[in-house]
């Protein structure tokens, strides 16, 4: 009997509508999975395009401030040179203070290049740098900050060779509280009195000068590197939120 009533339903069972019913299901689903996926791409292109922003206002900052870092170095070099052409078996008696102010000040500047990584690192931690649909960029990113860093400690080494061993040695010869005071525009002088000629004649002094020289010439040609590398980063940014704000 059970049997029969299954049978009698199957045929009397409207199997067009039930078609109908099931398509319309599978439609709904299908239909309900585009909306969602369309609804997280939107998502994550609007995410890369702020990130993008953000990116390039942090590596635009990062130019600006190497280029204002790089003008200390070349302060040094420039200092340097002066002084390298004050040294001779026999120094030129008229070298005094303020001829050596100047120079020795300049020689003894060192860059020290802090760079903006907020965004850049930010997105490294969270895992959000995937959202950047470059892989180019993504590579650029995440290979800059290493760049940067091997360059600060080199800075970082030159500031120590100025402050400790160059500084260090001119202490020896010459009344820093007069030049201090010479820099700071005001004409106080020490009781103590400067030799020049020791200075300029030490063939430690001349070698510590000309190792500086190199040094300093090697770092900014470090920052003239990653100001390029850095600049091709921002138009590779700019390029991709172009890209980006076309979709």
């Amino acid at each position: 009997m059970l049997l029969r009533s299954v049978m009698e339903h199957v045929k009397t069972q409207n199997w067009t509508a039930v078609g109908i019913d099931l398509v319309i299901v599978v439609l709904g689903v299908f239909m309900g999975l585009q909306v969602q996926e369309w609804n997280v791409a939107r998502a994550d292109r609007n995410a890369e395009q702020l990130a993008l922003e953000r990116l390039i206002v942090e590596y635009e900052k990062n130019i600006a401030i190497l280029a204002e870092e790089k003008t200390k170095s070349e302060r040094a070099l420039a200092g340097t040179e002066v002084l390298l052409k004050m040294i001779a078996p026999e120094p030129d008696p008229g070298i005094t203070d303020e001829t050596v102010v100047e120079p020795l000040m300049d020689c003894l500047q060192n860059a020290k290049f802090v760079p903006a990584l907020g965004v850049t690192n930010s997105l490294v931690a969270s895992g959000d740098l995937r959202l950047i649909g470059d892989p180019e960029i993504q590579r650029m990113l995440t290979q800059w900050p290493a760049t940067a860093q091997n360059m600060i400690e080199w800075q970082e080494i030159e500031r120590d060779h100025g402050e400790e061993l160059i500084f260090g040695l001119t202490a020896e010869f010459i009344a820093w509280p007069t030049l201090e005071n010479l820099s700071a525009g005001t004409v106080d002088r020490s009781e103590l009195t400067s030799d020049y000629h020791g200075l300029f004649s030490s063939k430690l002094f001349a070698g510590l000068l000309v190792n500086r020289h190199h040094n300093t010439s090697r770092a900014l040609q470090q920052m003239d590197e990653l100001s390029a590398e850095t600049a091709v980063l921002v138009d590779r940014l700019r390029s991709r939120l172009k890209e980006i704000r076309r979709q």
